[in-house]
């Protein structure tokens, strides 16, 4: 204990002590300071040592009871322990992830978290009686959750004081937090982080500590962040919240100190590389930092156009982005693992050298990972258990981002004469699933058993992309404001969300059945097929069939010889649609939701039938077969 005070204090005299400083603000860090209730507050101080491939940290924690409830113990999520080993049930049944064989990993490629002290405002160390617990599986080899008790009782609306030690060790990157070669680091899920107190559905309240399984992601309180990292100075760091300080150490050599400063996060995370170029621009109130490898440069202008069009269309169609900056980190190819994931005010993103400008896979990528800074981390809801309230809608803001600024039909890819539009895809990964009706929507991400991303993100895109279209995109747009305005900083559940819907649908004489078309989307595993079957003139009838258990009502644009049409209501209860006219016109063809409302219809293509066939398609996908071919064979010769 005596050196550990020595060291600190040692450290803080250091800190003052600097020469070659360059003292800024990055960003705006007086930004709206209460916009949460700052449950969980941390101050830490980081010291990396770039050749173990390790930190050792203080951290001080602020956290607040505000249950009714009188605790005697806390828990805490312990992440980098899912990367110990093959014992965590993180990875126990996992054998290779992104193309690694994890049998035959060094000892020294694993990673760890282990804390070694924590002292409450009366002096009591902790850690002593601290264990590790397994809430879900009972696994006592997974240490992702550590239950610390406490010496005196934490009264309702007490607040603790923890002075906390801890080591960590990153392992070697398998997916997401970890390092790469030439002193790569990726600091995420890396410090005790409390669990969440919260009421359950019993109305009792309980903590939420979910053990880091297979198909979860994170679920944590807001807080203020101070994060003091010293490392290296052949590093460039970056991270979550805005960097108020950097500068060299007087008394070392080759140290700096870098500080960061954050309100209202859920978490916080870093990274260093030596090799990074640094970014800045502004658009409106928001700071962008991008963080981009040498090989990637040429891609800095593609990531910076994404979060700008993501920062105009969000902030016109949910709300304010209710924070000073975004960071934009690029991975180096060597540890492309670390990318395709969002932090509060971080996101990672992923590209490979040589990427057209027309397929937009990097803008896809980094629009998806922006728009989590509205649902995974302004709203906040539990990942681990309602993964669809985030992942859903930012698919769904993905697709029309996307879709409004590079066309509906042409904003993924667009190349000789190939396109599909964002939606599409969103829509064909769901509809091409191999069984559609593989399990319900609405479940905790650990009891998914395949199809996690065609349901969790597709199937729910999708069906809010059908609604937008059944009650117009106005009504919907005033639902995802009222919404986001509302529930921001709150975690919001599925109770709350359809609370907004029907209070938004009634307000403006909506008579759409939402909570109807919620349970069959959510909670059933019903799909839906509309189909032509027959036109026949001679006995005046049209008939097409409703394939599937989902019910929902549509209609039938009827069209005749005459080139007069007539639309009739198909409704939702009817499975089977017979429709007899009486009229001496002859009836031509027969649409199944001329309009395309119905987004989760699993083939769009059989819903119709005509009786005079236009043969304008046909020339025209000829056409562009010729084309292709024309364009591989000039490839093919210039290659040779």
């Amino acid at each position: 204990m005596v050196e550990k005070w020595l060291r600190n204090s040692l450290l803080v005299f250091m800190t003052i002590m600097v020469v070659n400083t360059c003292v800024f603000t990055q960003c705006n860090t007086s930004y709206n300071q209460s916009q949460s209730l700052k449950i969980a507050n941390y101050d830490i101080e980081v010291h990396l040592d770039h050749k173990g491939k390790s930190a050792s940290c203080i951290q001080k924690l602020n956290w607040k009871n505000t249950s009714p409830d009188t605790l005697r113990e806390l828990r805490f999520y312990m992440y980098m322990n899912a990367f110990k080993d093959l014992k965590s049930t993180y990875l126990k049944n996992t054998r290779k992830m992104f193309g690694q064989d994890l049998n035959n990993r060094n000892k020294k490629e694993w990673g760890h978290i282990e804390v070694t002290q924590a002292v409450d405002r009366n002096g009591n160390d902790l850690v002593q009686n601290q264990e590790y617990i397994q809430p879900n599986d009972g696994n006592a080899l997974d240490e992702t959750v550590l239950s610390i008790p406490l010496e005196m009782p934490l009264l309702p609306g007490e607040v603790i004081e923890l002075d906390m030690n801890f080591d960590v060790k990153l392992p070697r990157t398998i997916v997401r937090s970890g390092y790469g070669p030439r002193d790569f680091f990726l600091f995420v899920h890396w410090f005790p982080q409390v669990c969440v107190y919260e009421p359950k559905v019993d109305g009792n309240w309980g903590w939420n500590s979910h053990q880091f399984m297979p198909g979860t992601e994170f679920f944590s309180d807001f807080g203020d962040y101070n994060v003091e990292i010293y490392a290296s100075d052949h590093l460039v760091i970056g991270g979550s919240g805005c960097k108020t300080f950097s500068g060299k150490v007087l008394g070392t050599i080759g140290e700096q100190l870098v500080r960061f400063q954050a309100h209202d996060l859920i978490d916080f995370g870093w990274v260093a590389y030596p090799e990074y170029e640094t970014y800045t621009s502004t658009y409106g109130d928001t700071d962008i930092e991008i963080l981009m490898v040498p090989e990637h440069y040429a891609f800095a202008d593609r990531y910076l156009k994404a979060i700008e069009q993501s920062l105009e269309y969000l902030e016109k169609h949910v709300g304010k982005y209710p924070y000073p900056k975004i960071t934009v980190v690029d991975p180096p190819t060597h540890t492309l693992n670390s990318g395709f994931m969002e932090y509060p005010m971080m996101i990672t993103g992923a590209t490979a050298y040589g990427i057209p400008r027309s397929v937009r896979s990097v803008e896809s990528l980094v629009i998806h990972e922006f728009t989590h800074m509205y649902f995974m981390a302004s709203l906040a809801s539990n990942e681990k258990e309602e993964a669809w309230l985030d992942e859903g809608f930012v698919t769904y803001f993905e697709d029309r981002i996307l879709d409004h600024y590079y066309g509906n039909q042409s904003s993924l890819f667009d190349v000789l004469g190939a396109r599909s539009g964002n939606a599409q895809q969103s829509r064909n990964e769901y509809v091409s699933m191999e069984n559609p009706n593989l399990g319900k929507i609405a479940r905790p991400g650990w009891e998914f058993d395949g199809g996690f991303k065609s349901l969790i993100y597709a199937k729910t895109a999708t069906a809010f992309k059908t609604m937008e279209r059944i009650i117009g995109s106005d009504i919907m747009d005033e639902i995802i404001k009222t919404y986001f305005e509302r529930h921001k900083f709150t975690h919001p559940k599925e109770a709350d969300l359809r609370k907004i819907i029907k209070e938004v649908l009634e307000k403006n004489t909506s008579n759409f059945e939402s909570d109807k078309y919620l349970d069959q989307v959510l909670h059933a595993t019903s799909s839906i097929n509309f189909k032509m079957v027959d036109i026949n003139n001679s006995t005046k009838t049209i008939e097409a069939i409703r394939e599937g258990n989902f019910e929902i009502g549509t209609e039938v644009l009827i069209m005749f010889r005459d080139g007069s049409s007539k639309t009739v209501n198909w409704k939702g209860s009817e499975k089977y649609f017979k429709y007899n006219f009486s009229s001496s016109k002859e009836v031509i063809s027969a649409h199944i939701d001329p309009e395309q409302k119905i987004y989760l219809d699993l083939n769009l293509n059989n819903n119709s039938i005509t009786l005079d066939p236009n043969k304008k398609p046909l020339y025209k996908y000829a056409a562009k077969l010729g084309h292709w071919l024309q364009a591989v064979s000039q490839w093919t010769s210039f290659m040779m």
